[in-house]
């Protein structure tokens, strides 16, 4: 079978000629599986439909990447879009040829810096992970690039400014609240560290538009289950294809002149699909957090002890799904600040999502660093419940009961802890002293941003759970719940 390239491409009618060569006016920092289903798909959509006309230039932001992987394809590669949307099937391949270019600024950073020499160029989006809208004392102007992602920026825009050119819309995609205004605060102090002048830091502000964003669309990236079958079905081989579902928001926030310039150049909500603006994003990004991965973090700790492996698993078990959909509207719901209407047109939206039978999303993997994803996601809920006098959210707490079980080893069914070692190993030693264990790890604020034995009646709740969990498993509990 033959690979995919732009020969095989055009052959098979997929794209043009002339593709390739569409001017570059979004460049994108990563070349992982979501940004290449999530905006890339919007690119070619607007392509497909005449409204953007323009091409991506994608940035290797660390050393260890796959650029190289995507050139050996000539920048193309196909989303496989496969879900549920309004209770139908969708099940959709679709080339993608707006990837005009590729760079990796570690081995060429003189290709790099051009990137910032074409007026064409635009818009400027990252997903970098969490962690990447961060300093790093190794960030230096000479260097070939700088460390950090706001380094390796700072680099880019001081050159646009150094050729006389406007600014950028730039649009982070980092999963951490208020992204733009941390990376806008980032560059800023870069800016000073790397000597660039109250002139650039100026040009900085006045020419450049900066939007926090929040981005949803669950993308379980290259389908290796199935992958040869979709070989055959595609005609072509592609190691590089990436499958997502059909359900895709972009919540964009700031000003009313940059949420004009964000429609204006990224006109996706002219195609239907749901890229908002709004003056803020907290409100979606509460929602999906707390609606969408808050659940997602109770699978991973309570379906998990009861023998479940992934997410439709548990949407299939008519007693794991009515567990769910009770945290979802009697422990979540009533604590979110967004019309209860929305929230529960969202939550029916989330279990369809769930329920997707061409995704196999698994429990361990949800289960990644389940004490930082617990604190973030379902902690503050424990908190507003209390606060708003509707007392300790049930199903929440005993998520909380089976890590504690789990990772104490205390569970007669045990599971795959993939966390950092120093928290397993201290949650571990701590379940030595069984009397005294879930007091020990309760109160240990270095684990949870606060003492949680501060709240009333927190703690009797999870030891009671804990010892039904070592006497008779989960199972009970999880029934009366449901």
């Amino acid at each position: 079978m033959e690979k995919l390239n732009v020969n095989v491409a055009i052959e098979r009618g997929l794209t043009t000629a002339g593709a390739a060569n569409r001017p570059i006016k979004l460049i994108q920092f990563g070349e992982g599986n979501f940004l290449r289903a999530f905006v890339d798909w919007i690119v070619q959509q607007l392509n497909d439909n005449g409204l953007f006309n323009g091409n991506v230039a994608i940035v290797q932001p660390l050393p260890q990447g796959r650029v190289a992987e995507l050139d050996k394809q000539d920048e193309l590669y196909t989303v496989i879009l496969e879900g549920l949307k309004d209770g139908k099937e969708v099940q959709s391949r679709q080339l993608i040829d707006s990837i005009g270019r590729t760079v990796n600024p570690y081995a060429d950073f003189d290709a790099y810096l051009a990137l910032a020499d074409d007026p064409n160029t635009q818009i400027i989006v990252s997903n970098t992970t969490e962690a990447g809208i961060a300093l790093s004392d190794e960030d230096a102007a000479d260097a070939k690039p700088a460390k950090s992602y706001p380094g390796k920026l700072a680099q880019l825009l001081k050159r646009r400014f150094d050729n006389g050119l406007p600014g950028f819309l730039i649009v982070p995609c980092e999963l951490i609240a208020d992204n733009g205004v941390a990376l806008k605060r980032c560059l800023k102090e870069t800016a000073e560290k790397f000597g660039y002048g109250e002139a650039f830091i100026e040009w900085l502000d006045a020419e450049n538009t900066f939007v926090s964003t929040l981005v949803d669309r669950i993308v379980p990236g290259y389908p290796r289950d199935n992958a040869e079958a979709l070989w055959d079905e595609l005609g072509y081989q592609d190691d590089n294809m990436v499958k997502a579902e059909p359900f895709l928001l972009w919540a964009v926030a700031g000003s009313k002149d940059a949420q004009a310039k964000v429609n204006e150049l990224i006109p996706a909500a002219k195609l239907g699909i749901d890229l908002v603006t709004a003056d803020a994003v907290q409100p979606y990004r509460e929602r999906k957090v707390y609606l969408l991965n808050g659940p997602h973090t109770t699978m991973a700790q309570v379906a998990r002890l009861a023998g479940f492996t992934t997410v439709g698993e548990v949407m299939n078990d008519p007693t794991m799904r009515s567990f769910i959909e009770k945290e979802m509207h009697e422990d979540i719901i009533p604590v979110l600040t967004l019309p209860e209407e929305e929230l529960n047109a969202f939550a029916a939206a989330v279990c369809e999502r769930y329920a997707n039978p061409f995704v196999k999303h698994a429990l361990d993997s949800i289960g990644l660093n389940s004490v930082a994803k617990f604190t973030a996601r379902l902690l503050p809920l424990v908190g507003a419940n209390v606060e708003a006098g509707r007392g300790l959210p049930k199903r929440i707490v005993l998520a909380l009961s089976a890590l504690l079980a789990t990772y104490g080893g205390l569970a007669a069914e045990p599971v795959n802890i993939n966390d950092s070692p120093e928290v397993v190993d201290r949650i571990r030693a701590a379940a030595a002293d069984r009397a005294g264990f879930v007091n020990a790890v309760l109160s240990d604020a270095s684990l949870w941003g606060a003492d949680l034995t501060a709240i009333d009646g927190l703690a009797s709740a999870v030891e009671a759970n804990v010892a039904a969990i070592e006497n008779g498993g989960i199972k009970p509990l999880i029934e009366a719940l449901a």
